[in-house]
C-alpha cells in the first residue's frame, strides 16, 4: 500500500467521529441572541439545549414567539426566565406581577407605550396546561405580562448564558 492510501485508511475513524460529533452538536445546541435592543436579561448570547425541553420555573429557556407582532416577527427566538408553569396562579395588576403569591416584578410599565389601557392586562388565573409564564428581569420587558402564555410546543430548549 502506497502512503497515501496508509494515511486515509488511518484517517477515516478519526475523520467519522469528527463528523458525527459535529452533527450531533449542532442538531443538539444553537447559539440564542437577544435581539431587543434593551436585553431584558442581563446577557445577549445563549447556548440553547434543544433536547432539554422539560421547563423548570426560574431557569432559562429559548422559545419561538407567537403573539408579539409587531415587536417581533412569529417565530422570532426569545430567551426569558421561565416563572410559571401549569397550575401556578398568575395575578398582574398595575404594579406587580405574582406568582403563587411572589412577586416577581413592577406592574404594567409597557402599557402606555404599547398603546394598550393596563385594564387589558389585568389578571388572576391559574396558568392552564401545557403552557408556560415566561419574564424578564427588567420592569419593561416585553413579556407575558403583555403577550400571554407560552405554548409548550414552541419552547425550543434550555438556554446558558455565555455573555
Amino acid at each position: 500500500m502506497n502512503s497515501h492510501v496508509r494515511f486515509l485508511v488511518r484517517a477515516l475513524p478519526l475523520t467519522l467521529v469528527m463528523v458525527g460529533g459535529s452533527l450531533y452538536a449542532t442538531t443538539r445546541f444553537g447559539i440564542g441572541v437577544d435581539p431587543q435592543k434593551n436585553t431584558c436579561l442581563d446577557w445577549r448570547v445563549f447556548l440553547i439545549d434543544k433536547h432539554n425541553t422539560v421547563v423548570e420555573r426560574d431557569s432559562i429557556y429559548a422559545f419561538r414567539s407567537t403573539q408579539m407582532e409587531p415587536f417581533f416577527k412569529n417565530g422570532t427566538t426569545i430567551i426569558k426566565y421561565a416563572r410559571g408553569v401549569a397550575g401556578d396562579r398568575v395575578a398582574v395588576n398595575d404594579s406587580k406581577v405574582l406568582i403563587n403569591g411572589k412577586e416577581q416584578g413592577a406592574g404594567l410599565l409597557l402599557s402606555d407605550a404599547l398603546g394598550m389601557p393596563k385594564s387589558r392586562y389585568i389578571r388572576d388565573e391559574i396558568i392552564p396546561g401545557h403552557k408556560y409564564w415566561f419574564m424578564g428581569t427588567s420592569n419593561d420587558s416585553f413579556d407575558s405580562r403583555y403577550w400571554g402564555y407560552v405554548m409548550e410546543s414552541d419552547v425550543i430548549g434550555k438556554a446558558y448564558p455565555l455573555w
